[in-house]
Protein backbone atom coordinates (compact mmCIF):
# COMPACT_ATOMS: atom_id res chain seq x y z
CA UNK A 1 0.00 0.00 0.00
CA UNK A 2 1.44 3.33 -1.06
CA UNK A 3 2.20 5.85 1.64
CA UNK A 4 0.14 9.06 1.52
CA UNK A 5 2.07 11.79 -0.20
CA UNK A 6 3.17 14.85 1.75
CA UNK A 7 3.26 18.22 0.02
CA UNK A 8 6.29 20.48 0.24
CA UNK A 9 4.18 23.00 2.12
CA UNK A 10 3.41 20.45 4.82
CA UNK A 11 7.12 20.01 5.46
CA UNK A 12 7.37 23.55 6.73
CA UNK A 13 7.33 24.01 10.52
CA UNK A 14 3.98 25.06 11.93
CA UNK A 15 5.53 28.25 13.25
CA UNK A 16 6.40 29.30 9.69
CA UNK A 17 2.93 28.42 8.42
CA UNK A 18 1.33 30.46 11.20
CA UNK A 19 3.25 33.52 10.02
CA UNK A 20 2.48 32.92 6.34
CA UNK A 21 -1.22 32.36 6.90
CA UNK A 22 -1.62 35.72 8.62
CA UNK A 23 -1.19 37.28 5.16
CA UNK A 24 -4.08 35.29 3.67
CA UNK A 25 -7.74 36.19 3.72
CA UNK A 26 -9.40 33.73 6.09
CA UNK A 27 -12.06 32.55 3.64
CA UNK A 28 -9.52 32.02 0.88
CA UNK A 29 -7.32 30.14 3.32
CA UNK A 30 -10.13 27.81 4.34
CA UNK A 31 -11.30 27.32 0.77
CA UNK A 32 -7.79 26.25 -0.19
CA UNK A 33 -6.83 23.98 2.70
CA UNK A 34 -9.81 22.99 4.84
CA UNK A 35 -10.82 19.31 4.68
CA UNK A 36 -7.73 18.30 2.71
CA UNK A 37 -6.73 16.14 5.64
CA UNK A 38 -6.81 16.15 9.44
CA UNK A 39 -3.42 17.84 9.67
CA UNK A 40 -4.62 20.90 7.76
CA UNK A 41 -7.89 21.02 9.67
CA UNK A 42 -6.10 21.02 13.03
CA UNK A 43 -3.62 23.59 11.82
CA UNK A 44 -6.28 25.96 10.52
CA UNK A 45 -8.41 25.67 13.64
CA UNK A 46 -5.45 26.60 15.81
CA UNK A 47 -4.95 29.98 14.11
CA UNK A 48 -6.05 33.03 16.10
CA UNK A 49 -4.89 36.08 14.11
CA UNK A 50 -6.73 35.73 10.81
CA UNK A 51 -7.97 38.54 8.57
CA UNK A 52 -11.35 38.43 6.85
CA UNK A 53 -12.54 40.66 4.02
CA UNK A 54 -16.13 41.08 2.81
CA UNK A 55 -16.64 42.56 -0.65
CA UNK A 56 -19.74 40.74 -1.87
CA UNK A 57 -22.96 39.35 -0.52
CA UNK A 58 -21.25 36.02 0.12
CA UNK A 59 -21.29 36.75 3.84
CA UNK A 60 -22.24 33.42 5.31
CA UNK A 61 -20.09 31.06 3.27
CA UNK A 62 -17.82 30.46 6.25
CA UNK A 63 -20.67 28.70 8.07
CA UNK A 64 -19.70 25.51 6.25
CA UNK A 65 -16.49 25.49 8.29
CA UNK A 66 -16.34 24.83 12.01
CA UNK A 67 -18.41 26.81 14.53
CA UNK A 68 -15.37 28.54 16.06
CA UNK A 69 -14.34 30.18 12.80
CA UNK A 70 -15.58 33.71 13.80
CA UNK A 71 -13.50 33.59 16.98
CA UNK A 72 -10.32 33.21 14.88
CA UNK A 73 -10.81 36.55 13.15
CA UNK A 74 -8.40 39.19 14.39
CA UNK A 75 -8.94 41.76 11.59
CA UNK A 76 -12.27 42.35 9.83
CA UNK A 77 -12.52 44.51 6.68
CA UNK A 78 -15.97 45.27 5.24
CA UNK A 79 -16.46 46.78 1.78
CA UNK A 80 -20.04 45.58 1.46
CA UNK A 81 -23.28 47.23 2.57
CA UNK A 82 -24.93 43.87 3.13
CA UNK A 83 -26.36 43.06 6.52
CA UNK A 84 -23.38 41.42 8.19
CA UNK A 85 -23.55 40.22 11.77
CA UNK A 86 -20.41 41.97 12.96
CA UNK A 87 -20.87 41.13 16.64
CA UNK A 88 -20.18 37.43 16.04
CA UNK A 89 -16.48 38.32 15.55
CA UNK A 90 -15.97 38.93 19.25
CA UNK A 91 -12.17 38.56 19.24
CA UNK A 92 -11.57 41.44 16.85
CA UNK A 93 -8.60 43.72 17.37
CA UNK A 94 -8.93 45.62 14.07
CA UNK A 95 -12.18 46.67 12.38
CA UNK A 96 -12.32 48.55 9.07
CA UNK A 97 -15.59 49.52 7.33
CA UNK A 98 -15.85 51.57 4.13
CA UNK A 99 -19.08 53.57 3.69
CA UNK A 100 -21.00 51.61 6.33
CA UNK A 101 -24.75 51.37 6.66
CA UNK A 102 -26.52 52.62 9.77
CA UNK A 103 -27.17 48.99 10.75
CA UNK A 104 -23.47 48.16 10.55
CA UNK A 105 -22.52 51.18 12.65
CA UNK A 106 -25.06 50.34 15.33
CA UNK A 107 -23.56 46.86 15.64
CA UNK A 108 -20.26 48.35 16.80
CA UNK A 109 -21.23 48.08 20.43
CA UNK A 110 -19.24 48.27 23.61
CA UNK A 111 -20.26 44.81 24.79
CA UNK A 112 -18.92 42.92 21.76
CA UNK A 113 -15.73 44.85 21.10
CA UNK A 114 -14.07 45.58 24.41
CA UNK A 115 -10.69 44.50 23.02
CA UNK A 116 -10.69 46.40 19.75
CA UNK A 117 -7.43 48.33 19.21
CA UNK A 118 -7.82 49.80 15.70
CA UNK A 119 -11.07 51.21 14.28
CA UNK A 120 -11.42 52.63 10.76
CA UNK A 121 -14.79 54.07 9.71
CA UNK A 122 -15.05 55.94 6.42
CA UNK A 123 -18.50 57.39 5.80
CA UNK A 124 -19.82 59.75 3.12
CA UNK A 125 -23.48 60.23 4.06
CA UNK A 126 -24.83 61.87 7.20
CA UNK A 127 -26.18 59.20 9.51
CA UNK A 128 -27.62 59.67 13.02
CA UNK A 129 -25.93 56.41 13.99
CA UNK A 130 -22.52 58.12 13.69
CA UNK A 131 -23.33 60.31 16.69
CA UNK A 132 -23.89 57.27 18.86
CA UNK A 133 -20.58 55.80 17.68
CA UNK A 134 -18.75 59.01 18.59
CA UNK A 135 -20.22 58.82 22.08
CA UNK A 136 -19.01 55.24 22.52
CA UNK A 137 -15.51 56.03 21.26
CA UNK A 138 -14.94 59.19 23.24
CA UNK A 139 -16.61 57.99 26.44
CA UNK A 140 -14.22 55.04 26.80
CA UNK A 141 -16.72 52.52 25.48
CA UNK A 142 -13.78 50.73 23.83
CA UNK A 143 -11.12 50.80 26.57
CA UNK A 144 -8.44 49.10 24.42
CA UNK A 145 -8.85 51.45 21.45
CA UNK A 146 -5.59 53.23 20.54
CA UNK A 147 -5.90 53.98 16.81
CA UNK A 148 -9.01 55.50 15.24
CA UNK A 149 -9.92 56.80 11.78
CA UNK A 150 -13.23 58.69 11.48
CA UNK A 151 -13.63 60.61 8.24
CA UNK A 152 -16.83 61.86 6.62
CA UNK A 153 -19.11 64.86 6.58
CA UNK A 154 -20.71 64.74 9.99
CA UNK A 155 -19.31 66.53 13.02
CA UNK A 156 -20.48 66.08 16.59
CA UNK A 157 -22.19 68.95 18.33
CA UNK A 158 -19.52 71.24 19.71
CA UNK A 159 -21.36 71.41 23.05
CA UNK A 160 -21.29 67.66 23.65
CA UNK A 161 -19.52 66.63 26.84
CA UNK A 162 -18.18 63.08 26.77
CA UNK A 163 -16.39 61.24 29.51
CA UNK A 164 -12.75 60.75 28.60
CA UNK A 165 -11.06 57.96 26.60
CA UNK A 166 -7.60 57.90 28.19
CA UNK A 167 -6.10 55.15 25.99
CA UNK A 168 -6.76 56.73 22.58
CA UNK A 169 -3.39 57.79 21.14
CA UNK A 170 -3.76 58.19 17.36
CA UNK A 171 -6.72 59.79 15.59
CA UNK A 172 -7.56 60.78 12.01
CA UNK A 173 -10.80 62.74 11.72
CA UNK A 174 -12.63 65.27 9.59
CA UNK A 175 -14.90 66.26 12.47
CA UNK A 176 -14.89 69.30 14.71
CA UNK A 177 -11.94 68.61 17.01
CA UNK A 178 -13.04 70.59 20.07
CA UNK A 179 -15.10 67.96 21.92
CA UNK A 180 -12.81 65.21 20.67
CA UNK A 181 -9.65 66.79 22.09
CA UNK A 182 -11.33 67.50 25.40
CA UNK A 183 -12.23 63.80 25.59
CA UNK A 184 -8.83 62.42 24.53
CA UNK A 185 -6.30 63.68 27.09
CA UNK A 186 -3.53 61.27 26.06
CA UNK A 187 -3.84 61.69 22.31
CA UNK A 188 -0.31 62.00 20.91
CA UNK A 189 -0.91 62.10 17.14
CA UNK A 190 -3.75 63.80 15.25
CA UNK A 191 -4.57 64.09 11.55
CA UNK A 192 -7.24 66.74 11.10
CA UNK A 193 -8.99 67.15 7.73
CA UNK A 194 -11.09 70.32 7.70
CA UNK A 195 -12.65 72.50 5.04
CA UNK A 196 -11.89 75.60 7.09
CA UNK A 197 -10.41 76.31 10.50
CA UNK A 198 -12.91 78.42 12.42
CA UNK A 199 -13.77 79.55 15.93
CA UNK A 200 -15.98 76.58 16.75
CA UNK A 201 -13.06 74.23 16.09
CA UNK A 202 -11.02 75.87 18.83
CA UNK A 203 -13.26 75.65 21.88
CA UNK A 204 -11.20 73.10 23.77
CA UNK A 205 -8.95 73.11 26.80
CA UNK A 206 -5.16 73.24 26.38
CA UNK A 207 -3.89 69.82 25.34
CA UNK A 208 -0.37 69.08 26.55
CA UNK A 209 0.18 65.51 25.28
CA UNK A 210 -0.32 66.03 21.56
CA UNK A 211 3.09 65.76 19.85
CA UNK A 212 2.21 65.32 16.18
CA UNK A 213 -0.35 67.23 14.11
CA UNK A 214 -1.17 67.00 10.42
CA UNK A 215 -3.62 69.79 9.60
CA UNK A 216 -5.31 69.73 6.18
CA UNK A 217 -7.36 72.76 5.08
CA UNK A 218 -9.16 72.08 1.80
CA UNK A 219 -11.20 75.24 1.11
CA UNK A 220 -10.21 76.54 -2.34
CA UNK A 221 -10.69 80.19 -1.34
CA UNK A 222 -7.50 81.43 0.28
CA UNK A 223 -8.41 82.53 3.80
CA UNK A 224 -6.09 84.17 6.29
CA UNK A 225 -5.83 81.54 9.04
CA UNK A 226 -3.26 83.38 11.14
CA UNK A 227 -5.60 84.29 13.98
CA UNK A 228 -7.06 80.80 14.24
CA UNK A 229 -3.66 79.11 13.94
CA UNK A 230 -2.27 81.23 16.76
CA UNK A 231 -5.16 80.10 18.95
CA UNK A 232 -4.75 76.47 17.88
CA UNK A 233 -1.00 76.33 18.48
CA UNK A 234 -1.36 78.12 21.81
CA UNK A 235 -3.71 75.34 22.90
CA UNK A 236 -1.23 72.70 21.66
CA UNK A 237 2.03 74.06 23.10
CA UNK A 238 3.99 70.79 23.12
CA UNK A 239 3.77 69.98 19.41
CA UNK A 240 7.02 68.55 18.09
CA UNK A 241 6.00 67.70 14.54
CA UNK A 242 3.64 69.75 12.38
CA UNK A 243 2.50 69.15 8.81
CA UNK A 244 0.30 71.89 7.37
CA UNK A 245 -1.52 71.23 4.09
CA UNK A 246 -3.29 74.18 2.49
CA UNK A 247 -5.09 74.44 -0.84
CA UNK A 248 -4.34 77.28 -3.25
CA UNK A 249 -6.78 77.76 -6.12
CA UNK A 250 -5.30 79.06 -9.35
CA UNK A 251 -8.11 81.65 -9.35
CA UNK A 252 -6.58 83.41 -6.32
CA UNK A 253 -4.13 86.32 -6.84
CA UNK A 254 -0.53 85.18 -7.14
CA UNK A 255 0.62 88.02 -4.87
CA UNK A 256 -0.89 86.13 -1.94
CA UNK A 257 1.91 83.58 -2.18
CA UNK A 258 4.67 85.98 -3.15
CA UNK A 259 4.16 88.01 0.03
CA UNK A 260 3.26 85.08 2.30
CA UNK A 261 5.39 84.38 5.40
CA UNK A 262 4.65 80.60 5.47
CA UNK A 263 3.64 80.77 9.16
CA UNK A 264 7.08 82.05 10.13
CA UNK A 265 5.58 84.77 12.27
CA UNK A 266 3.74 82.40 14.58
CA UNK A 267 5.59 79.07 14.75
CA UNK A 268 8.61 80.38 16.63
CA UNK A 269 6.34 82.21 19.04
CA UNK A 270 3.73 79.52 19.74
CA UNK A 271 5.59 76.20 19.34
CA UNK A 272 8.96 76.33 21.14
CA UNK A 273 9.35 72.52 21.10
CA UNK A 274 8.80 72.13 17.34
CA UNK A 275 11.38 69.78 15.77
CA UNK A 276 9.90 69.22 12.31
CA UNK A 277 7.65 71.36 10.09
CA UNK A 278 6.33 70.58 6.60
CA UNK A 279 4.34 73.11 4.61
CA UNK A 280 2.49 71.35 1.79
CA UNK A 281 0.86 73.67 -0.75
CA UNK A 282 -1.74 71.95 -2.90
CA UNK A 283 -2.54 73.72 -6.17
CA UNK A 284 -6.17 73.42 -7.28
CA UNK A 285 -7.00 74.07 -10.94
CA UNK A 286 -10.56 72.90 -11.43
CA UNK A 287 -11.13 74.78 -14.68
CA UNK A 288 -7.81 74.01 -16.38
CA UNK A 289 -6.77 77.66 -16.31
CA UNK A 290 -3.33 78.48 -17.68
CA UNK A 291 -0.96 78.39 -14.71
CA UNK A 292 2.26 79.41 -16.41
CA UNK A 293 2.76 82.31 -14.01
CA UNK A 294 2.39 80.04 -11.02
CA UNK A 295 4.81 77.48 -12.41
CA UNK A 296 7.39 80.18 -13.12
CA UNK A 297 7.25 81.31 -9.50
CA UNK A 298 7.54 77.90 -7.83
CA UNK A 299 11.24 78.35 -7.23
CA UNK A 300 10.55 81.80 -5.79
CA UNK A 301 8.09 80.35 -3.27
CA UNK A 302 10.67 77.82 -2.18
CA UNK A 303 13.36 80.49 -1.98
CA UNK A 304 11.16 82.69 0.23
CA UNK A 305 10.36 79.70 2.44
CA UNK A 306 14.06 78.90 2.92
CA UNK A 307 14.82 82.49 3.84
CA UNK A 308 12.42 82.11 6.75
CA UNK A 309 13.41 78.51 7.55
CA UNK A 310 17.06 77.99 6.50
CA UNK A 311 17.42 74.68 8.35
CA UNK A 312 16.27 72.26 5.63
CA UNK A 313 16.66 69.22 7.87
CA UNK A 314 13.97 70.63 10.14
CA UNK A 315 11.71 72.57 7.77
CA UNK A 316 10.39 71.42 4.38
CA UNK A 317 8.31 73.00 1.62
CA UNK A 318 6.30 70.99 -0.90
CA UNK A 319 4.07 72.11 -3.74
CA UNK A 320 2.01 70.00 -6.12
Amino acid sequence: MAKPSISTLELLPNEVLFILFEYFDAQELYRSFYNLNSHWNCLLQSLSRLSLMFRTSDINSFEKYHQNFPSQIHTLMIYSQDNIEISQFFNLRNLLIWSPTAEQILQINTQSFRSIVYLYISFTILKPSISSLYEKIFSNGFPSLKFCYLCGLESPDNNIQWSQSPNLQYLHTSSNPASILNSSPNLSSLILDLIVLDDKSLHFNPHFNLKRLKLVISHITWLDDTKHLVTLFTLLPNLERLSYHKTYSITNPLDILLSYDWLGGILMKCLPLLKRFIYHLRVCNLFSIDQTDLNEHRSKFRENFLKIYPNQSKYSFRID
